[in-house]
C-alpha cells in the first residue's frame, strides 16, 4: 500500500504506474519514439537534459532510447547500418550545429544534449566556482595547463579543428593526445568551450569554438542568475524529468556542496513543486516526487475513470 501525506495526490501510486509516464515523458514507446529533427526537438524541449546512448544509472532519458522507443534498446552488432543508431547520431550533430540544443560532456562527464531555455541555469551552476577570465582561472589552480593552451590559442582565433587547435596549443604529438582530450573534457564540463561541428571529410575531425561565442544569449543570461537560483532551477527541472528521484542521485549529478542542495529541495517543496515523505514499495525510502508527476497522473486516471 502505498502511503503519502494527506493531499500530495500520490494515494494509488505505484512503480509501474510511474515508470509509464516516465515512459511515455521519454518517449521509450513504440508510439512516441523519436522519427526526426522535428520530434527530437520537442523531445528535448519536454526533458530538459538528456544523454546520447545511455542514461548511466541515472534514469534520465537518453536520445538513442528514445529513437528506438524502448526504454533499454539492444546494441546492435554492427552500428553502422543500424537505423536507430544512425539517426542518433546525425540528430547529435545536426540539431547542436544548427544551433538549436547544447551538446557536450555535462552532466557525469558524458555527452550531454541540453534545451537552450535550460542552458543559462546549466552556465550559472556549472561555472559558479571558475573565474570568468580564463587567465584568472589558471592562475589560481582552477584550470590545467593544456585547458588554458586551449583556451588562449582559441581567444586568439576560433573556430578551430582538431588539428589545429593541438598544433597551435603545443599538443601535437601523438603522446600529448590523451592530454589533450583530458582538456577538451574539462573545458567541456566548465562550459568553456563547445563543439560545433564533426567534419568526415576529408578526414574526420571535431570543431571547437569558445562557449560564449557560440550561445552568447545563453552566456549574458547566466550572468544574471546566482549560484543557489541556478542550483534550484537544475534540481526543479531533473526532477521534473526523472518524475522521481532521491537527494543523492541529483546530488551525482549536480555536485554541489554539502548542505546546498538540500536548501534547495527545501524551497522546491515549499514552492509545490516536490512532494516528499511518500513511501511507495519498491522505490528508496527518501523519495522526492515532482508534483508536475503526480499532477500528470492524477488528470489521466481522471480521465480513464470518466
Amino acid at each position: 500500500m502505498t502511503r503519502g501525506r494527506a493531499g500530495d495526490g500520490a494515494a494509488g501510486l505505484s512503480p509501474r504506474l510511474l515508470q509509464a509516464a516516465r515512459d511515455r515523458l521519454h518517449r521509450t514507446t513504440p508510439a512516441r519514439r523519436v522519427r526526426g529533427e522535428h520530434s527530437a526537438l520537442a523531445f528535448l524541449k519536454a526533458v530538459g537534459f538528456a544523454f546520447l546512448f545511455d542514461n548511466f544509472g541515472t534514469g534520465l532519458p537518453f536520445l538513442w532510447a528514445a529513437v528506438c522507443g524502448r526504454r533499454e534498446p539492444r546494441w546492435p552488432r554492427h552500428t553502422h547500418h543500424d537505423p536507430g543508431i544512425g539517426l542518433a547520431w546525425h540528430l547529435k550533430d545536426v540539431l547542436p550545429a544548427r544551433r538549436r540544443v547544447y551538446y557536450g560532456k555535462l552532466l557525469l562527464g558524458k555527452p550531454t544534449l541540453v534545451a537552450l531555455p535550460d542552458l543559462p541555469a546549466a552556465v550559472a551552476w556549472f561555472r559558479r566556482k571558475t573565474p570568468a577570465w580564463h587567465r584568472v582561472a589558471f592562475l589560481s589552480g582552477r584550470m590545467s595547463r593544456a585547458g588554458h593552451a586551449v583556451l588562449e590559442v582559441l581567444h586568439a582565433q576560433h573556430p578551430l579543428y582538431t588539428p589545429d587547435l593541438r598544433r597551435a596549443a603545443g599538443l601535437a604529438q601523438s603522446r600529448e593526445t590523451r592530454i589533450f582530450e583530458r582538456a577538451i573534457a574539462e573545458l567541456q564540463q566548465g562550459l568553456w568551450v563547445v563543439k560545433s561541428e564533426e567534419r568526415y571529410e576529408p578526414s574526420f575531425a571535431y570543431r571547437w569554438d569558445l562557449f560564449e561565442a557560440r550561445y552568447p544569449r545563453a552566456t549574458a543570461a547566466a550572468e544574471r542568475i546566482a549560484p543557489a537560483e541556478a542550483l534550484g532551477r537544475l534540481a526543479g527541472r531533473l526532477l521534473d524529468t526523472l518524475l522521481w528521484s532521491t537527494p543523492r542521485e541529483l546530488g551525482r549529478l549536480l555536485r554541489p556542496e554539502p548542505g546546498e542542495l538540500e536548501g534547495a529541495l527545501a524551497d522546491l517543496e515549499a514552492r509545490g513543486r516536490l512532494v516528499r515523505g511518500t513511501r511507495i514499495p519498491g522505490l528508496p525510502p527518501n523519495l522526492l516526487l515532482s508534483r508536475r508527476a503526480l499532477e500528470g497522473l492524477s488528470s489521466g486516471r481522471s480521465r480513464r475513470a470518466g
